[in-house]
């Protein structure tokens, strides 16, 4: 994560707030240079937090595929879901590589609130 040129936050928390969709509940940042997907942020009592996501962790795959050879809204496409349907990340954690499975759960408190994606300049 020694990149400054950062796209900011995906805001995963809030993808497709409706009573069917869930999302993973985790904020998310892309570096513009390397493509690589971080954790930025697991707020408290969401599906990341319970799978054991934490801030640091680097996304590689989702499902099987390369975030790397994915656009921003194809990464906001495959993390939502059905409510309680599973999402499977592999993510690398310090020196280790690890599969996580992630319950989709619903957002209904952040209604009215879109992913948004904005550029950070160094």
């Amino acid at each position: 994560m020694a990149s400054t040129s950062w796209s900011a936050a995906l805001l995963l928390i809030a993808a497709g707030c409706s009573a069917s969709v869930g999302s993973i509940g985790a904020v998310l940042g892309r570096d513009n240079e390397s493509e690589a997907l971080y954790v930025r942020d697991v707020p408290p009592g969401l599906a990341a937090e319970r799978a054991g996501l934490i801030p640091g962790d680097e996304v590689l795959m989702i499902d099987g595929v390369y975030v790397r050879d994915l656009s921003s809204a194809e990464v906001r496409d495959r993390l939502r879901g059905d409510v309680g349907s599973a999402v499977e990340l592999t993510v690398v954690r310090g020196r280790d590589v690890r599969r996580v499975r992630v319950v989709r759960g619903a957002l209904k408190a952040l209604e009215g609130i879109k992913p948004r994606e904005e550029r950070i300049l160094p």
